[in-house]
């Protein structure tokens, strides 16, 4: 807790952790049992929690009157995922010191005398000796929730030990209990989410219920498991199919889906920069904080309502007309919005180019520089992120000046300035591939309002994209909505973002089977969550035997005996 220090807790290092995962030599793991898999299958993980994730599991398994106030370590994309990212994350000593830093702070609002009744299930009998039986009762509730796995009575025992010994040191019960709260938030086995490995009774091994539970709790609701969800777990219901699809169809069901769903939102078109876009306020006065804000909410609430609300088939976020606004961001579209406060639905016309995400202001903003728009920009973005494309980088040493000079009364719009800038040879090809798509874009401006002129120039926004000539934005998008590659891509991006892993070998031909079965639900996001929520693939692991031969079932037992 805040201002007490150098108490020892059980707090399990990352390399002890780290072996206990890889605890069994090649085994293989279909927790149905059986195997039909075609394709070598994926080691365990250990992922960081994402700061979106650790907020959620302190709101759900506390309650969300508990602050969470601290900077968390950054988070990395890799392969156009954070996702990925988090199962290759590390903690820094630094970073370390921070999340420290934050479970004191949580610790010391749980514990406190006007909570204490709120979040412990007990309290002492006798304020001046300990308590064994309400120290078990905290650390057996509390230690499930945060290290999502059950606790033996080996565990509570020692951390029940290390509270009376913390007791001792700091006076009093609840500080103590305090401690144990600070202990496991700072402990890798909160900090990062775990694969836990049994035998399967058949000479394999297999997650965990608890692994189970946290990987599809984390996937569908991006937090962590609920009471329901352990006591499923508790009980081995998750190793049954009955068992496992009961819980994927209430977890679908529930409210909490939207946390999911917009957690993979946010990583799929990385709307984390959303926190740092800024516009130039002389340019683009109507612009601020408050419609940045709005504009990244109304995205969210744009594709829940028509994926998850309406089940909508996912091509119709390129070309659908309902969305919501607010006052703040009907200056930015010029429309009138009733309500002072909140969100209103908005139906734009069929003839209108306002409608599907790429009108959105959130996506023309974003993909803009600070002073003005950027076809290159927002035609990656689309190629990239919708598209699952590759973009090659730009040469070293290319010259922008014309791209950039806005001004230049020989190149008065965009296309004019784009057209210039691909006589060089070096940025031909990679412009013509992205270029086409951004220029459709370009009736909105750097902070995503409409205009049909730029320096007095009409702006021409026909193009073409692999191979399909089109005249305006509405044509691009239907183009889009019928694009093979948009439909493939949300499939692989939703299942390398609930796996943590870039494809594997087992990946590829489970790609195959969700693409078929996301084609029979007419392209229904829901349903393709629920459906990887309950395949057999997403929990599938194998162990490969330790480097040099060496048995790491006996290489877990000579660490922990070392650490003992």
């Amino acid at each position: 807790m805040a201002g007490i220090k150098n108490v020892a807790l059980p707090i399990v290092g990352i390399g002890v952790i780290a072996a206990a995962v890889l605890a069994i030599p090649d085994a293989r793991s279909l927790i149905f049992g059986g195997n039909s898999f075609e394709g070598e299958m994926p080691p365990p993980q250990m992922r960081r929690l994402t700061e979106a994730q650790y907020r959620n599991t302190i709101a759900d398994v506390f309650s969300n009157e508990i602050t969470v106030v601290g900077r968390f370590e950054p988070e990395i994309r890799i392969d156009g995922l954070g996702a990925i990212g988090a199962s290759q994350a590390s903690i820094s000593a630094s970073g370390y010191e921070q999340y420290y830093g934050i479970a004191g702070s949580i610790a010391d609002q749980v514990v406190a005398a006007d909570n204490w009744a709120d979040y412990m299930p007990c309290s002492p009998s006798d304020s001046a000796e300990f308590d064994r039986e309400c120290a078990s009762q905290i650390i057996e509730q509390y230690g499930e929730a945060l290290f999502r796995r059950d606790l033996s009575s080996e565990d509570v025992e020692v951390w029940a030990d290390a509270m009376q010994a913390s007791m001792a040191q700091v006076g009093s019960f609840e500080n103590a209990a305090g401690l144990v709260v600070e202990g496991m938030l700072s402990s890798p086995q909160f900090l990062f989410i775990i694969d836990r490995l049994e035998d399967d009774g058949r000479g394999d091994v297999m997650l965990t219920n608890h692994s189970m539970a946290a990987r599809l709790s984390y996937f569908l609701w991006n937090s962590a498991p609920d009471e329901e969800l352990l006591r499923a777990a508790r009980a081995g219901e998750l190793h049954s199919r009955e068992g496992l699809e009961a819980q994927v169809e209430r977890m679908i069901a529930s409210e909490n889906l939207r946390q999911g769903s917009r957690a993979f939102y946010d990583d799929f078109l990385d709307l984390s920069r959303f926190s740092s876009l800024e516009k130039d306020k002389l340019i683009y006065p109507a612009f601020n904080q408050a419609v940045a804000e709005d504009a990244h909410e109304q995205l969210m609430m744009f594709l829940d309502h028509h994926l998850i609300d309406n089940e909508a088939p996912y091509p119709s976020i390129f070309t659908a007309k309902e969305t919501f606004l607010t006052r703040s961001l009907g200056m930015i579209y010029a429309v009138p919005v009733v309500p002072s406060e909140g969100w209103e639905l908005v139906r734009f016309p069929e003839d209108d180019i306002r409608g599907g995400l790429l009108s959105h202001a959130g996506f023309t903003a974003l993909h803009s520089h600070p002073g003005r728009s950027s076809a290159t920009l927002r035609g990656i973005a689309v190629r990239q992120s919708l598209l699952c494309q590759t973009v090659a980088p730009a040469p070293a040493a290319v010259n922008f000046t014309v791209v950039q000079d806005v001004d230049n009364p020989e190149f008065r719009t965009a296309r004019a300035r784009l057209t210039q800038h691909r006589t060089d040879a070096a940025c031909a090809s990679c412009h013509r591939f992205i270029d086409p798509i951004g220029l459709s874009l370009e009736n909105f401006d750097g902070a995503g309002m409409y205009r049909i002129r730029e320096h007095g120039e009409m702006i021409d926004t026909s193009g073409e994209v692999d191979g399909i000539a089109y005249d305006d934005l509405p044509a691009l998008e239907n183009i889009l909505a019928n694009h093979e590659a948009a439909t493939s891509c949300v499939v692989e991006r939703l299942q390398h973002y609930a796996t943590g892993r870039s494809n594997t070998e087992i990946d590829s031909y489970w790609n195959v089977e969700l693409m078929r079965g996301f084609e029979r639900s007419d392209y229904n996001f829901r349903e393709l969550m629920a459906t990887i929520a309950r395949s057999e693939e997403f929990y599938a692991v194998s162990f490969p035997e330790a480097e040099g031969g060496e048995d790491l079932q006996q290489a877990n037992i000579t660490t922990q005996e070392r650490n003992s």
